[in-house]
């Protein structure tokens, strides 16, 4: 079994001692690297003559001997900033080749890999995993020509720093890159263990010489670690510049900008506990298991008797802020026996509590049993600990609206009408996902509305009918309506039921979804219609720019964003009404539907594109 998490803190730390040895590394890599050309994956080394080949190593030995008759002019002092731009430069390129690896020789594997002629993987889901890289490929290569530009002419012009200056704004790309390496990484498992076909495709290419037996996950973890590389090289540089030089100043304004980035993803990469420790769960479960979902944080674990009718079974627990999981111990891994929403969930103590003072009791819809704990201090712990979980679960679905910004006394007159009064029923033409599991409508897949808050769901979320007062009958109601509203009427004119449909074998699609931010979220810097420019057409989509990245929707009542993309680094223009967003070699273009509307979204991209 494989663990591919990561302790990013402990990581990026250690990123600065790596750095030593990237030169090193270039050296090694050389039958993978080539600095003065593109790379090209169908490069074949078998074309070249004996001749070829030793020509190429004179070449190189003469650069060496210019390279040292160069070197044996220089000042000590300079000399060893030389070095040190050299190994910016060796580095560099070694950081490009990797880019090159995952964006270029990684994905036209996959898109090659066929089965019965028909592709391992959706290339969708596959943009998915690579997220940002093709973006930081961009920006690298041409940090590396503008280095290695400034290696060629340094008798000319000594100096690198200011290269760092210019590029400097574009580092900001890495943030949000490292904010969501652990989701990339997590899609990128998920993927391997939805298609099998492209487990083995991922597998054969990091068996190739090019991967030199890493794994994928080895390289996608390279940019979290580059930034404090670059920390530590320029400060080296630094420290053999003459104080006062228009070198040394340059520099001390680089490592400014590239210290303010460090500490930017190192306080991004403190939030990523809770995901790391999902994925960790995620890794040890025998089998798939969608463990890693947005919102969902972890609470605590440990190992608890299960009473079952014979004999005590013991069990791992996983308390999760929506869900307790159940596991049993085999020597292959864990083994999910149970996943069981904490909504409605009741934690109780025997009744014979003096003879079994040890034992709680876990009441929920799906399933209920006894617990052991090895002491009443661990169970008064785990008793403890389910109850706030449940109580923290209701209270953000106690409403229909889910806004925790809501007061008290919204809250209660959200509550007192919720199945009393008529809702508004969201139009079918805004929403073309599930407002609660986010899985795709289609033909089959059918829309159906809660008849207590109004919200466009799919059946799975719909199963039960509930009586609602102001129909004077049983309705049917979306899953967090029925939990709500059993709550609060116990004992009703007509008892719940189940919602009886013919059994299907169509699955939901959930492939697509990218965020968890909702198209109607409040939180945001701005949301609305834009008319978006893809190839020579124009498309009318909806838009919400929260955090510095754009999400885009199908319809403005989803809940799920269709896509995403980062604004950090990107240049703001508008020409003839068209809102232009340009960064490198990516063009993207938006209308809007008035010159006011056009006003607020340049002024909010303005804004998105900075980081403060």
């Amino acid at each position: 079994m494989v663990n591919s998490s990561y302790n990013l803190p402990l990581l990026f730390e250690r990123a600065s001692f790596e750095s030593q040895f990237v030169v090193v590394s270039a050296s090694n890599r050389s039958e993978s690297l080539v600095e003065e050309q593109d790379y090209d994956s169908d490069f074949d080394t078998d074309e070249f003559s004996d001749e070829d080949r030793s020509s190429s190593r004179a070449e190189e030995s003469e650069a060496e001997a210019d390279d040292a008759a160069f070197m044996s002019t220089l000042s000590k002092e300079r000399k060893k900033a030389y070095q040190v731009a050299k190994e910016i430069k060796g580095s560099e390129a070694v950081f490009v080749d990797v880019l090159r690896l995952l964006n270029e020789d990684f994905k036209s594997h996959i898109e090659y890999a066929q089965v019965d002629g028909q592709p391992v993987i959706e290339r969708m889901v596959l943009d998915q995993i690579l997220g940002y890289l093709p973006q930081l490929q961009m920006f690298n290569e041409e940090l590396l020509t503008d280095v290695k530009a400034r290696i060629d002419n340094w008798a000319e012009n000594p100096k690198v720093a200011d290269v760092f200056i210019k590029k400097g704004p574009y580092l900001k790309l890495y943030t949000t890159y490292i904010k969501d390496f652990e989701k990339l990484t997590a899609e990128l498992e998920d993927a391997c263990n939805r298609y099998p076909n492209f487990k083995a495709a991922v597998k054969e290419f990091e068996a190739g010489p090019r991967c030199q037996s890493l794994q994928v996950r080895h390289y996608m973890l390279k940019p979290v670690q580059r930034i404090p590389q670059y920390r530590l090289l320029l400060t080296d540089y630094q420290k053999n510049l003459e104080e006062g030089s228009e070198d040394y100043e340059d520099t001390k304004v680089a490592l400014g900008i590239v210290s303010e980035v460090a500490s930017h993803v190192n306080n991004l990469m403190k939030t990523g506990d809770d995901l790391e420790k999902l994925l960790n769960i995620q890794h040890s479960l025998l089998g798939q298991h969608d463990i890693v979902k947005p919102g969902r944080t972890f609470l605590k674990e440990g190992i608890l008797n299960k009473i079952s009718r014979k004999e005590f079974q013991q069990r791992k627990l996983f308390l999760l802020s929506d869900v307790l999981l159940t596991t049993a111990s085999f020597p292959s891994g864990l083994r999910l026996k149970a996943e069981l929403p904490l909504q409605g969930m009741q934690v109780t103590e025997p009744q014979q509590i003096r003879d079994h003072e040890n034992e709680f009791n876990i009441i929920s819809v799906e399933r209920s049993f006894t617990l052991a704990a090895s002491s009443p201090e661990e169970k008064e712990e785990w008793m403890t600990a389910i109850k706030n979980a449940v109580e923290a679960v209701m209270e953000k679905r106690s409403t229909f609206l889910h806004d925790e910004k809501l007061t008290d006394e919204e809250k209660k007159e959200a509550e007192s009408t919720l199945g009393n009064q008529a809702p508004v029923w969201i139009p079918d033409a805004r929403v073309t996902m599930c407002q609660i599991c986010t899985s795709e409508f289609t033909m089959t897949w059918r829309r159906h509305h809660c008849r207590a808050c109004g919200k466009v769901v799919c059946g799975n979320c719909s199963k039960d009918k509930v009586y609602l007062e102001y129909l004077k009958k049983n309705g049917r109601v979306c899953d967090e309506c029925s939990v709500t509203l059993s709550a609060k009427n116990p004992v009703s004119p007509s008892t719940s039921m189940k919602v009886k449909r013919r059994k299907s074998h169509v699955t939901p699609s959930k492939s697509k979804i990218l965020k968890e931010v909702s198209a109607t979220d409040e939180d945001i810097t701005i949301k609305g219609y834009l008319q978006y420019k893809e190839k020579k057409s124009w498309k009318r989509m909806w838009f919400v720019v929260k955090d510095k990245v754009l999400y885009t929707y199908k319809a403005s009542e989803d809940v799920a964003a269709e896509s995403t993309f980062p604004l950090i680094g990107f240049d703001v223009s508008c020409e003839n009404g068209e809102i232009k967003l340009t960064q490198a070699k990516i063009s993207k273009f938006f209308k809007a539907d008035s010159q006011t509307s056009t006003d607020e979204w340049m002024t909010a991209f303005q804004e998105a594109t900075q980081l403060q």
